[in-house]
């Protein structure tokens, strides 16, 4: 083996290729997998930024909607109430019209059984006045 020229010689064209290869393959493909890695980064950071976003508008909407049924459950409370309260006075209307009616109509069979019992009177006094002569009659057989 002879060290003389070719070592120096492959050393240099070594050195040389390295030097080629760094200047036109290796720096570009570098620069490009930095850019990549430099926008994977960008991406990443506003993906996570409108991630938080997200979770921020989650929150918020989530509380206008328990807002929202808040609100809904207390019209609605409200409107129950309104409607009961109709509803009892409606029947407690009711009620009074009825035993007023009830009322009237008892004094009216009350006022007609008395005037039927007035008018029965002379008859009943007639009868018994009757019944007695007969049994004083049979008596006295």
């Amino acid at each position: 083996f002879d060290f003389g020229l070719t070592l120096p010689f492959v050393a240099v064209t070594f050195l040389l290729m390295m030097v080629v290869l760094n200047a036109l393959w290796f720096a570009p493909v570098t620069e490009e997998v930095d850019e990549r890695n430099a926008k994977l980064l960008k991406t990443l950071s506003q993906a996570t930024d409108m991630l938080a976003k997200a979770d921020e508008m989650q929150v918020e909407y989530t509380a206008n909607i328990r807002d929202a049924r808040e609100k809904a459950n207390a019209q609605l409370a409200a409107a129950r109430a309104k409607s009961e309260e109709a509803i009892t006075a409606e029947l407690e209307r009711a009620s009074a019209a009825r035993d007023a009616r009830a009322a009237e109509v008892r004094a009216k069979l009350d006022a007609d059984v008395n005037a039927k019992i007035s008018a029965a009177e002379p008859e009943i006094e007639k009868r018994k006045a009757e019944f007695v002569k007969a049994t004083l009659a049979g008596a006295a057989l």
